[in-house]
This record gives C-alpha cells, structure tokens and sequence, in this order.
C-alpha cells in the first residue's frame, strides 16, 4: 500500500513514536523502507543534502551498503576511508569535505570487530567541529544484538541519524532512518523529498511494532547479555584447552567471534557445524554467531560441544 507523498499512515507514526522514544530522539521523525540498504542510502543522501558535500566516511572494515552511495566500489570516489583504531589516520583527512561519518559498531563484513572507543569519540568529535553529521548503521547490531538496544550505545557516540533493518522485521522486510529533532528541524531550510512504492507500508511497520511489543515481553535485551555472556564463558573454556588452535574471542552479546590461527581450522569447522545442523557464518579464519535471541543454554552447550568435538579430532 502506498499512501502517497502527503499522507501518513497509523502504523508508521505509532512504529516512529516508539523508536525515536527508544533512541531518546524526542521530536524527531522516521521514514520506513524495505531493506539495510535502502536505509544506510537514505540516510547518507540526507547528509548530503544537508551538508551540501559529496564525500562520506567509513572505517576500513565496514560494510554500508549493497548499492548507491554505500556501495564499496572502486567506481565509488565519494567514499573515503580509514584505518579501524588509527587515530594517528584521523588529522590525515580533511573533515571539511566529509557529509558524514558513517559507524557500523561491530559487523565488520562478518569479522566481528569493535572499535576503541577513544578512536569513535576522537572521530566523531572532528567531524561534528567541522559541520559533518553521524550516522549509526545499527541494521546488524541494532535491536539487542550487542545487549544494548543498539550498538552504538557502546560508545561516546551521539548519532545524528539512525539507520535500522534486519531484527526490526524479524524476517519481514523492513528498514527504517530515524533522524534527531535537530535534523529534522533543517529540512524547512533544506528541502529533502524522497519516495518510493513501499516507504511507511503498514503492514511492514505492523510488524516492526509487533517485534518490539515481544522484545520487550520476552525481555530479550537483559537475555540477550545474560546468554551472551554465557555463551563466551564457554568459549573462552575452550580457548583455554585449544590455545594453539584459537586466536581470540570477541563478544557483545550474541554478537560473538571465535578467531581461529588460520583459516582452514575455521573453514573446516564450519562446514563440519553444518554437517551436524549447526548455521553459523564464516570468514577469513573467523568463526561468527549471531544465533536467535531466544536461544536456551542447553542449545549453547550442544553448539559449543560439537565445536570442541571437531577440535578434537582436526
């Protein structure tokens, strides 16, 4: 259903409510798209808008988007980036050229890397001095991913804009950019117009606000920490028998990486972990867990059983 440029729908506006209310974005507004990249886009076409500047800026290990502006790309000469945790990188850019700065927290193309906070604030707080915007896309570490409801609230970071997708639908495809008071207040002065056939759909954001409603119910975000650290605590158990196999565990939640010392014990146990109904995801020599917030322990103890199962026997 398309409500056309001048309407709004009951669903969007109760869905935008009760994210700027989560985001502590009093005052501000949302727009609802389809997918991660629809967002991530939306969002960096309003920075530029508002910025009146072409260039935007990433951390050397992040994904934006699958197309358009965030499309990593050789052909894309509008994005600049930088070293993951070099803040000796940082006094090499010139800020006034940069529309934003645009902060995944954590997916890392799949690696599962967190930034040092001291990097994120020091970056942050050039580009807010030279006029740029901060845009958090939280469409893989937002909704408790990381136990918090969103992945920068890890870090010094203020977002100017929010972008989010995945969870916000559980399966259902739906994506959002959340912008604050401040940001809004600057289209009168700046007009902005975007449309396309499914933006603000109801039945979409039906859905988005049925997600939160059971979020919330099933108290998903203090569950996601304490599984999450359950989860490590078994990891690390393993790690401490396979030192010469296991390189490093990195957790927020259920955002989890078991790093493996190169990449064929990873490869190897990945495909095994599929043979024994086990979905995880890999890359490099790193092993990844995004499981279901709703994981029970006891399905931990059979996924980190297997993987100590195939250590054994590599």
């Amino acid at each position: 259903m398309h409500d056309g440029l001048r309407f709004c729908n009951t669903e969007s506006e109760k869905l935008s409510d009760r994210l700027l209310e989560i985001l502590n974005f009093s005052g501000g507004k949302s727009a609802f798209l389809n997918s991660g990249s629809e967002a991530v886009n939306l969002a960096i076409s309003i920075s530029k808008n508002l910025t009146k500047r072409n260039k935007i800026l990433k951390m050397d290990c992040s994904f934006l988007s699958a197309y358009g502006h965030g499309h990593i790309s050789p052909y894309n000469l509008n994005m600049e980036t930088i070293p993951m945790n070099r803040i000796d990188a940082i006094s090499g850019i010139d800020f006034s050229e940069i529309a934003a700065f645009v902060f995944e927290p954590g997916n890392a193309w799949g690696l599962i890397k967190y930034p040092e906070n001291g990097f994120i604030h020091s970056l942050a707080l050039s580009i807010k001095e030279n006029g740029g915007l901060l845009i958090a896309n939280e469409v893989t570490t937002g909704f408790g991913r990381t136990g918090k409801w969103f992945g920068f609230q890890h870090y010094d970071y203020k977002p100017d804009i929010v972008s989010v997708g995945k969870a916000l639908g559980n399966g259902y495809p739906i994506s959002g950019v959340c912008v604050t008071k401040e940001i809004s207040d600057l289209f009168s002065a700046s007009p902005f117009r975007y449309a396309q056939s499914h933006q603000n759909d109801p039945l979409g954001c039906a859905v988005g606000l049925e997600v939160i409603q059971v979020f919330n119910d099933l108290q998903l975000l203090e569950k996601c920490l304490q599984k999450g650290e359950y989860f490590k605590k078994l990891l690390l158990q393993l790690q401490s028998q396979h030192k010469d196999q296991i390189k490093e565990i990195r957790a927020r939640g259920l955002m989890i990486a078991l790093e493996f010392n190169d990449f064929k014990q990873a490869e190897n146990i990945y495909n095994q972990l599929i043979e024994r109904g086990f979905l995880t995801g890999q890359k490099e020599n790193v092993i990844r867990f995004m499981p279901p917030l709703v994981i029970e322990e006891n399905q931990i103890d059979q996924l980190t059983y297997n993987i100590e199962n195939i250590l054994f026997n590599f």
